[in-house]
């Protein structure tokens, strides 16, 4: 080696750094496999973690909507209502309705009168229905003198009605028969026949039993109660007795309860849902038990409970069993099976009800979406208010011209959310729940008359969903159908606006005649025969409310013109 070479010149010390090189470069090559495979390993790591991620991003924002729902629930408001800015969500560039179509009130030159503010009319006292107790509050002879020694003349009177309660009470009813018999021939002994009686030889009368019954089941209160409230009347009744009572008139009311189950079953349309109650006394203790509802339509005006102890689809299955028609129900899986049976003619409706409230609980996390969704159902809305006084064809025409085309355009506006949407989100959920509903979610348009909800079965399970606020649960699961059969009864009479104790009252007594003509003891027959028992307060309140959201949601369309 010398200064311009810098390889040695000795053949054996250039092997050795040859070998030395050579040596180098495999263990540089084994640091850059080391190096590529850790590389690999933490682009695999890297991946993974960023999976993990958007999974918990998805997991974290489902929690949240899930707590404000929650919130919402707790210390919200009830109603699905978006009020005019709040938020601003009216800013939004929602697609709404044009300028030019047809509105809800008429054409659109038709004017609409947008009332005032007016005071709701105060219902008077028809004081002549009450038992009339006068108390003369007169001067003694001594004041009725005037100061110039003459007697006063009487020139009038000032009057002024006070409204008392006098607690109720009750009554002991003698039943004296007189016996008679031939003291000749000794042929037996004539008497007259005891009038009929709710409960063979029991000591109470149509009207307690009707007391019993109407508090328990249309005045949820418990039995218990009841017997607290009998003591201060001056008689104390175990609940246990009270309890046979509401059992013997329940099997009383069958034959009239089969009877609205046969004509329901009639009908072309019918309504459903169910809601649980506790029940006691089950093989492994307290159980929850589901009652059912089934609104008749306007020929078939009847309200029929069913229960059963369980939620499967059997309890549906066996009361739908000879039913054809078209049936507005809740997206329960149970009833599936049902719509999907081989030779089934229940042809489902679904409710949009149901669907709103979902996109409506999305709102908080996909303002802009849910928003849209919303407006849609809104118009879809204000076309069934339109339309509410209509003739059915009119309706289903309605319909087919203006609610078929707002109702495309959700189709297609749902089918983008599903690729933009997060699976876990809310929103997806009601996009998920919407399309797999969708073509139950069309059907209404089908007839005029459908329902775009299923509101009118929900509001009839109010009885049960109040009543087991107070009572809490059933005793036995053989009080489930005993039960089914009076809310029926009470059910009828409320749908029929009817005086509920006075027609109980009336069908304990006539119940028990040897011609029992039930046709006579429908609801909607025996309010034609008895108006005095119609509750008419009650049909105006309804009237009278539904007026005014009819002339609330024109004045709306009427200003977003």
């Amino acid at each position: 080696m010398d200064d311009t070479n810098p390889l040695p010149n000795d053949l054996a010390e250039c092997h050795q750094l040859l070998l030395a090189a050579y040596r180098q470069s495999i263990d540089l090559e084994k640091q850059v496999a080391a190096s590529q495979q850790e590389a690999v390993e933490l682009n695999r790591v890297l991946d993974e973690t960023a999976v993990s991620f958007e999974e918990l991003k998805q997991e974290h924002a489902a929690a949240l909507e899930e707590l404000a729902w929650y919130k919402r629930w707790a210390f919200g408001r009830r109603r699905e209502r978006f009020t005019e800015g709040e938020g601003q969500g009216h800013l939004f560039d929602l697609d709404l309705p044009a300028a030019d179509e047809p509105e809800a009130c008429g054409t659109p030159d038709e004017e609409v009168e947008v009332k005032t503010h007016h005071r709701r009319k105060r219902r008077q006292i028809d004081w002549e229905k009450l038992r009339q107790i006068r108390h003369e509050h007169d001067l003694s002879d001594e004041e009725k003198v005037c100061s110039c020694g003459r007697t006063m003349d009487r020139i009038g009177e000032d009057i002024t009605r006070e409204l008392e309660l006098e607690p109720a009470r009750l009554e002991a009813h003698i039943h004296v028969r007189p016996k008679y018999a031939c003291r000749c021939c000794k042929d037996g002994v004539s008497a007259a026949p005891l009038p009929p009686r709710p409960i063979p030889g029991g000591i109470a009368g149509p009207g307690l039993v009707t007391e019993v019954i109407v508090s328990k089941l249309g005045d949820h209160l418990p039995l218990y109660r009841l017997e607290d409230i009998l003591t201060r009347y001056g008689v104390y009744i175990p609940r246990s007795t009270m309890c046979d009572w509401v059992k013997f008139a329940a099997e009383l009311f069958r034959p009239l309860y089969q009877l609205q189950r046969e004509r329901v079953l009639q009908s072309f349309v019918m309504w459903t849902d169910d809601t649980p109650v506790t029940v006691l006394g089950g093989p492994q203790g307290s159980f929850k038990g589901h009652f059912w509802t089934y609104l008749g339509d306007a020929e078939h005006p009847y309200s029929v409970y069913d229960f059963t102890a369980s939620h499967c689809r059997d309890g549906p299955a066996r009361f739908l069993q000879s039913y054809s028609g078209y049936l507005h129900a809740d997206a329960y899986t149970g009833y599936d099976a049902i719509f999907l049976a081989p030779g089934s003619d229940i042809i489902e409706v679904a409710c949009w009800s149901h669907a709103r409230r979902r996109f409506f609980e999305a709102a908080k996390s996909n303002l802009r979406e849910s928003h849209q969704v919303l407006e849609w159902i809104r118009q879809l809305y204000d076309i069934e208010d339109r339309a509410h006084d209509w003739s059915v064809d009119a309706r289903r025409e309605l319909r087919a011209r203006e609610a078929n085309p707002v109702l495309d355009k959700i189709g297609v506006y749902l089918a983008e959310l599903v690729r933009t949407t997060l699976p876990k989100s809310n929103l997806r959920k009601a996009v998920n729940y919407a399309r797999n509903q969708w073509e139950a979610l069309r059907r209404y348009t089908e007839d005029g008359r459908l329902t775009i909800d299923n509101n009118v079965s929900e509001r009839t399970l109010r009885h049960q969903a109040i009543g087991r606020k107070n009572w809490l649960f059933l005793g036995s699961e053989a009080a489930g159908p005993r039960a089914a059969v009076l809310y029926t009864i009470l059910a009828g009479a409320k749908r029929h606006r009817i005086e509920p104790w006075a027609y109980v009252r009336d069908l304990l007594l006539r119940l028990h005649a040897e011609d029992v003509r039930l046709e006579e003891m429908l609801p909607d027959r025996w309010a034609a025969t008895h108006p005095e028992a119609i509750l008419s307060h009650r049909l105006e309140e309804s009237r009278a409310k539904a007026d005014r959201t009819r002339q609330r949601r024109a004045n709306r369309r009427a200003h977003s013109k």
